[in-house]
């Protein structure tokens, strides 16, 4: 655990994705990431699904396999259940974020690229 100055939150790696708190979390949430790490890798084709008509839109035309090699690493914000994507490589000016309304990844929303 460290706190990441750009993001001013407290971050922590975990199979291949960034977890990040406003306060640092209390001692048991790792049980938390190891859950959250086992739904989004589980549900990874729905999250793409999600992006895919506005990436689409903006972007052009790609394969989902190519739309994960170039989203990058998530930073998963455990405090206000959004998703980011600050690093994607579809261009360098904008963030993709969207909501999870449950640990599940079952009721994701409002998938935005900002920029």
């Amino acid at each position: 655990m460290k706190f990441d100055e750009d993001l001013e939150q407290f971050v922590f790696e975990y199979n291949g994705l960034i977890f990040a708190w406003d306060e640092e979390p209390d001692g048991d949430y790792m049980e938390r990431v190891k859950a959250i790490s086992e739904k989004f890798h589980a549900q990874l084709d729905s999250i793409i699904g999600l992006m895919m008509p506005d990436i689409i839109e903006v972007f052009g035309d790609f394969s989902v396999d190519e739309v994960k090699e170039r989203l990058g690493k998530p930073v998963i914000d455990c405090d206000n259940g959004q998703v980011n994507y600050f690093e994607q490589s579809f261009d360098d000016t904008h963030i993709f974020t969207f909501e999870f309304m449950d640990d599940e990844f079952q009721d994701l929303q409002n998938f935005s690229i900002d920029g």
